[in-house]
């Protein structure tokens, strides 16, 4: 059960309408990084997650996220300023026509659409992809923020920022909690998961805890190594833990060497 508390989390206040900014802030009313975005897909990823306490951190920033989004429009409708009279040069025409107040549309003018919502049952991969969604929203914020000089939205632009990095941070922690289970823990074990390909030519190839150390090998020429004539079988420990077992041959299909057998002749039937 929802109740709408009349006090916001955060007044807005806006100096004086700024209709130019009233669409560059609808970014995060009706974009695909925006509150509306994020509020709809937390909780979605709630509703079908069966562990009680991330369900509880889903639908807590879920509807934090809601209440960014009220402001987020209060803000909208505010910086539009009156629209009794409408000069032929407003810069939010659009706005003004239909009541002044914010659509669910970005700032192109692209109408918001569920396609923005992913989910995939996977807890690891769906926290992953809200605490990426976060800095995205922050990214987006942080720009706004250079393209308003009113005290009042820059105030509003600074919390919300601030609360993008306090979601994303408390994301982090919760993927943290879940190491080895969901994708993590069927992810396969091979040989091969721990190899780092340098798939490129001439200097400056870099170095750094993604290719070295964290039980990497780093193969220089993966193409001799691995590529054709195929190479298939290699991996010292064909059938991990976690991996599928061997007969699974999935591989045979993408070997250049591999002969499909040919299905049996039908029998010539007897007379």
């Amino acid at each position: 059960m929802f109740k709408h508390i009349k006090d916001m989390e955060y007044t807005v206040h806006v100096d004086r309408p700024d209709p130019r900014f009233a669409v560059l802030l609808l970014e995060q009313f009706g974009g695909p990084h925006g509150e509306l975005k994020a509020a709809l897909q937390y909780i979605s990823h709630s509703l079908g997650c069966n562990d009680p306490k991330i369900r509880d951190l889903l639908q807590d920033i879920a509807a934090e996220e809601m209440s960014h989004l009220e402001m987020v429009g209060e803000c909208i409708a505010m910086l539009i300023g009156p629209t009794d009279t409408i000069s032929r040069d407003f810069p939010a025409m659009h706005l003004a026509l239909v009541g002044g107040g914010p659509l669910l549309k970005d700032s192109g003018g692209a109408p918001w659409t569920a396609q923005y919502i992913n989910s995939t049952g996977d807890l690891i991969t769906d926290l992953s992809s809200n605490a990426a969604a976060e800095l995205r929203a922050k990214l987006i914020y942080e720009r706004l923020l250079q393209q308003t000089d009113d005290a009042g939205v820059k105030d509003m632009i600074r919390f919300l920022l601030s609360r993008e990095e306090s979601h994303n941070f408390s994301f982090m922690q919760a993927i943290e909690t879940l190491a080895g289970s969901g994708v993590m823990k069927d992810f396969r074990d091979s040989d091969f998961s721990k190899k780092y390909m340098n798939l490129s030519t001439g200097q400056g190839d870099s170095r750094g805890p993604w290719n070295q150390g964290n039980e990497f090998q780093y193969e220089t020429n993966p193409n001799q190594q691995y590529g054709g004539p195929a190479q298939y079988g290699k991996d010292p420990q064909p059938a991990g833990n976690r991996e599928v077992t061997p007969g699974y041959n999935d591989h045979a299909r993408n070997n250049p060497n591999y002969n499909q057998p040919k299905p049996p002749s039908p029998q010539t039937p007897q007379h």
